[in-house]
Order: C-alpha cells, then sequence, then structure tokens
C-alpha cells in the first residue's frame, strides 16, 4: 500500500507540473494584508516606510500540502509621487516536493486626474525559481539504512529547478471612499515544464475594488467608525476565484468576513471554497491580523481550516497623526487631512 500511495504521489505532482491549467500562485486571504503581493500599484502608499510579513498554513489536517511566506518593504519618496519596494515570495508545495520563490523589485507612480481622485499605476520585475525533489515522496524502503543509497529497483527521479525573470504590471484609481484595480502577473513567456511537453505558467489576472462607509466620522474626541465592502477577482488560466466579504472598523480593531467561491461557475459544479474570518489590532504603529478559513469544500472534515498570520510596522512617517483613521481593510490606520502638502502629493491620504 506505502508504495501504491508514494507512487500516485509522484505521478500526481508530476501530472500537476506538465498541466498548465494546475499551474497556479499562491493566494492569500487578507489579501490588503499583503498589498504588494495584490498588486505593484501599492507600493509606497503610506506616507513613509512599512515592513510586512505573512505567513500562511493551508489545510494543516493534511501532512506536507502548502505553506506560503511573504516579506515586503516599501517606501514612499514624496518628491518623486513615487513608490518603491522589494518583495520577497516563497510557497512550499509538500513539505519541499515542489517550491517556488521569487525575489522582486516593484515601483508605483501616484498623480492626480480630478479633484481627490488619484491613479497610481505600478510594476514588478522579479527573479523567480521552481524546483521540484520527487526524492521527498519516496517511502523509507526505497532507502538503504547503511548508506542512504536508494535500493535497486526503486525508481530514480532526479531533482529539477528552473529560473527566470518575470514582470508585473498593475493600475488603480481611489479616492476616500473607493477603489478598483487590476493586475496581470507573469509577463514573461517561458518553457518550465519538466518533461519534453512545452508548460508555460499563465498569466494570472486580479481585479479588485472597495468601497467604504463612514457611519462615524473622527475627530478629536472619539474615533472613526466604518464599514467597508470588497472584493477580489483572480483568473490563472482556468482557474477562478471570487472573495467577497466586509470589514467592521472601530479603533483599534477591525474584523472581517468573506466568502470564497463561485456557485455554479465551474462547468456546472458547485464551488464553495470558504468562509473566512479576519480580526486584526493596531498597538501603535504596529498592525497585528489572524484569519481563518473554514473550508466548505468535500475537504471540512480533515483539512483543518487554513490559518494566515500578518503583521505590519509603519516607520518613518512623513505626515503628523491627527486621529485614527480607518484604513482600506487590512491595511493599517490611515491619516486625516494634513498641511503643507507640496505639488507632488495631495493633501489628504483617508483610506491608505
Amino acid at each position: 500500500m506505502k508504495y501504491i500511495k508514494h507512487g500516485l504521489l509522484v505521478l500526481f505532482l508530476f501530472s500537476c507540473l506538465a498541466n498548465t491549467k494546475a499551474q497556479q500562485d499562491a493566494l492569500f486571504s487578507q489579501s490588503y494584508a499583503s498589498p504588494i503581493y495584490l498588486s505593484p500599484s501599492f507600493t509606497g502608499l503610506t506616507d513613509g516606510s512599512r515592513l510586512v510579513l505573512n505567513y500562511r498554513d493551508q489545510w494543516p489536517g493534511i501532512p506536507g500540502t502548502y505553506s506560503s511566506v511573504v516579506f515586503s518593504v516599501d517606501h514612499f519618496f514624496r518628491e518623486y509621487s513615487s513608490g518603491l519596494g522589494l518583495l520577497f515570495v516563497r510557497d512550499d508545495q509538500g513539505k519541499g516536493q515542489l517550491v517556488k520563490q521569487n525575489f522582486g523589485l516593484a515601483y508605483a507612480y501616484e498623480f492626480e486626474v480630478f479633484r481627490d481622485i488619484f491613479v497610481r499605476p505600478g510594476i514588478q520585475f522579479k527573479y523567480a525559481e521552481q524546483k521540484i525533489d520527487p526524492s521527498k515522496l519516496r517511502p523509507p524502503e526505497d532507502i538503504n539504512p547503511d548508506d542512504g543509497t536508494y535500493l535497486p529497483g526503486s525508481a530514480y527521479i532526479a531533482t529539477e529547478s528552473y529560473k527566470q525573470f518575470d514582470a508585473t504590471a498593475s493600475a488603480m484609481i481611489y479616492s476616500d471612499f473607493f477603489w478598483v484595480g487590476i493586475v496581470v502577473d507573469h509577463l514573461v513567456k517561458k518553457d518550465i515544464g519538466y518533461t519534453d511537453i512545452e508548460t508555460y505558467l499563465p498569466i494570472k489576472t486580479t481585479v479588485y475594488s472597495g468601497y467604504k462607509i463612514r457611519y462615524r466620522e473622527g475627530g478629536r474626541k472619539h474615533d472613526e467608525q466604518s464599514v467597508t465592502v470588497a472584493m477580489n477577482y483572480h483568473n490563472q488560466g482556468k482557474f477562478n476565484q471570487l472573495d467577497v466579504g466586509a470589514y467592521w472598523y472601530v479603533n483599534p480593531l477591525e474584523m472581517g468576513l468573506w466568502y470564497r467561491g463561485i456557485p455554479g461557475a465551474s462547468s456546472g459544479l458547485t464551488n464553495n471554497d470558504a468562509i473566512i474570518m479576519i480580526l486584526g489590532i493596531t498597538v501603535g504603529n504596529i498592525r497585528f491580523s489572524y484569519s481563518y478559513d473554514y473550508t466548505l469544500s468535500a475537504l471540512s472534515g480533515s483539512s483543518n481550516g487554513t490559518n494566515e498570520f500578518a503583521i505590519m510596522y509603519r516607520f518613518n512617517q512623513g505626515y503628523k497623526k491627527k486621529s485614527k483613521r480607518g484604513a482600506m481593510p487590512c491595511s493599517q490606520s490611515g491619516y486625516g487631512r494634513t498641511s503643507g502638502s507640496s505639488k507632488y502629493r495631495r493633501s489628504s491620504r483617508k483610506i491608505f
């Protein structure tokens, strides 16, 4: 049984690598807590510097599934109306059986098109690596305990890897109460197949938007309270995902509830993935958040859901903070209207 099990795993892994439909990027439930990963247009969308760390543990009840880490640092250069950032991403599937990671440089430029309505085009260039290690699927019976070599009769599959440069482009329009953006990733086409069959990572398209309702404006004696509705849609090859949800912000807490799925959209099949619960708290310039995905699919009895953690730290902020303002969901506290704005910068940043 062990040989059959591991043989099936090897066949499944290679079938995924040989099929472009299975080549998909990691997606985070707290999209706005990993801003540059969501869109290069978010680069430098603060009044100073920002550090972000994200960790996602998907389906911990099934050994050797998925874990993802994202780390980013970015800064806004006020005199150039530009944001510059660095981003590192690592996605581990099957405890090292398939590892994808990339390191990128992101840039965004901000300009005003109408009064208090702004556009942010962005771009990211990255160096990407992918490695498959089938040896991690081998049962202990295939290995000689004396010298660690493979026993006669056991199949040998070499570790393979590929490296490439890639690029992402994005654009976003936003104001103090709404935002709409689009991202197109994997603009560089390169054969990443481990067989004689040419295999390409499909272009990934993301559309995101949100609308914020402040039912109590912030002031000297009390903080802002608001509700935000938002959505994210992802398409990569024949893979589609839609996240829709809402946030409630009352300083210092932010609570969110999201639904992931597209019922009836996958060739007539029901696509109900998960209900996502998010809790965030801001302490000074640091924001902590945690989310749990309750699985709705047939894996619900064994997956144990998904845990996701995020930490965001803002520093060297250029403006004096006047009051806590509800930021874009899962982002950070915003800033009220300020004085002393230059020709390169608008005088208010309420959402972000």
